[in-house]
This record gives C-alpha cells, sequence and structure tokens, in this order.
C-alpha cells in the first residue's frame, strides 16, 4: 500500500476541490437538465471522499509518528 500524501498537500487540493465543486452546483442550479455536469458533480464529490478519507489517513499517522517522539 503507498503511503498516504502529507496532510498540508491533501488540504490544498481539497481546498481546490471544493471551489471546483461550489461552482458545479451553481451551474447545476442554472442548468439542471445538462447530464454530463449532474455526472462531473458526482465525480467531484466521490473525488472529495477519497480524498477526505487519506487525510484522515495521513493526519493519524503524522500525529502517531509524532507523539511517539
Amino acid at each position: 500500500m503507498q503511503e498516504p500524501r502529507q496532510p498540508d498537500t491533501l488540504v490544498a487540493e481539497l481546498s481546490e476541490l471544493n471551489s471546483l465543486l461550489d461552482k458545479h452546483r451553481q451551474m447545476q442550479a442554472k442548468h439542471p437538465s445538462d447530464a454530463l455536469l449532474a455526472l462531473s458533480l458526482k465525480q467531484y464529490e466521490s473525488r472529495r471522499t477519497q480524498l477526505l478519507k487519506e487525510l484522515h489517513l495521513s493526519l493519524s499517522l503524522f500525529f502517531t509518528e509524532h507523539m511517539s517522539s
């Protein structure tokens, strides 16, 4: 298994992704029948879930390493 990335890297990526999600939600409100827009929104939400899981693991490892030092 590959080690998770550093927490600050993940937080930065999540921040960018949250901005994209906000824009997509606004666009979807204006164009509710756009199927491709709905699909891309689901993909962004899925990516966000994956990043949150990776961040949780990364923080757990980070604190475990630093608390044992």
